[in-house]
C-alpha cells in the first residue's frame, strides 16, 4: 500500500503551469479538425490544420470523406502554389 501512495505522489498534476504544448494521437486530431471545420468553425480548423501541417502531417487521418481531406489540404495548396482553387463562374456574378 505504501509503495501505491508514493507512486500516485509522483503522477499529482502540475495545477501551477499549463504545458507549452499538448501531444494527441494524430487519428484525434484528424478528427477534431473534422469536427470544427463540418461545424463552420472556420478559423479553427484552419488554425489546426496548418499547424499539424507545420509539425509534419502527412496524411489525415480519421477521416475519410475526400472532400474533407481536399478542404483539409486546400489553403496549403494554394499558399504553395500546388493547385489554384477557381469560384464556379455562378460564383463570379
Amino acid at each position: 500500500m505504501a509503495d501505491r501512495k508514493k507512486v500516485l505522489e509522483g503522477m499529482e498534476p502540475n495545477t501551477k503551469d499549463n504545458p507549452v504544448e499538448y501531444r494527441i494521437d494524430s487519428e484525434v486530431a484528424g478528427v477534431i479538425w473534422a469536427a470544427l471545420f463540418e461545424s463552420a468553425n472556420d478559423e479553427l480548423a484552419r488554425l489546426l490544420a496548418e499547424t499539424m501541417i507545420a509539425q509534419g502531417c502527412q496524411e489525415l487521418v480519421g477521416v475519410s470523406d475526400s472532400s474533407l481531406i481536399l478542404m483539409f489540404w486546400k489553403t496549403y495548396m494554394e499558399e504553395n502554389n500546388i493547385f489554384i482553387f477557381r469560384p464556379t463562374d455562378g460564383d463570379l456574378n
